[in-house]
């Protein structure tokens, strides 16, 4: 039998793996949607913040893709601006 701590610390581990599936979904939207990266650290509350957010979910560039600014700034097509 499982104790209570146990309980406790899987019920923690689920909720956080569904907060950042839900942080997930929210950001490929804002994407969609042309929020920028500060807008939506700002709608999280500023955590996590907006390089943090931009390292997770911006698409990796192809160095050698025509046209691709490796900026990370979204100006250029591989960064999906």
């Amino acid at each position: 039998m499982t104790t209570p701590v146990d309980q406790l610390m899987h019920r923690a581990i689920k909720a956080r793996q569904r907060a950042q599936t839900a942080i997930g979904e929210a950001v490929r939207e804002a994407q969609a949607a042309g929020w920028s990266w500060e807008a939506m650290a700002s709608a999280l509350g500023g955590t996590p913040s907006a390089d943090t957010l931009r390292r997770t979910f911006a698409p990796e560039a192809a160095p050698d893709a025509p046209g691709c600014c490796g900026g990370g700034d979204g100006s250029c097509g591989c960064a999906g601006g």
